[in-house]
């Protein structure tokens, strides 16, 4: 098993403060505690964000369609008040 890049819950992107000192683990929506062990489920609160990485890559990703109506025929049918169908 892969050991974590945090030491402790407390340092943790999904830790959420509250109280004292405990708090709630968002990613699995239970309350722990600041000091405790981090599981193998935790990311570093400075590190690299996974979800932007994605993104990124979902953008290089999508293809371009053609649209289904040209700007002319679009705005031809403002300027008659007709609807698109």
């Amino acid at each position: 098993m892969k050991t974590p890049l945090t030491s402790a819950c407390r340092h943790c992107r999904h830790y959420t403060p509250e109280g004292r000192r405990g708090g709630v683990c968002d990613l699995l929506s239970v309350p722990v505690q600041s000091q405790w062990k981090a599981c193998s489920l935790a990311v570093s609160a400075f590190g690299l964000s996974w979800e932007n990485i994605e993104i990124g890559r979902l953008q290089e990703q999508t293809v371009m369609q053609e649209p289904v109506v040209t700007v002319a025929e679009r705005n031809a049918y403002q300027w008659t008040g007709r609807a698109l169908t």
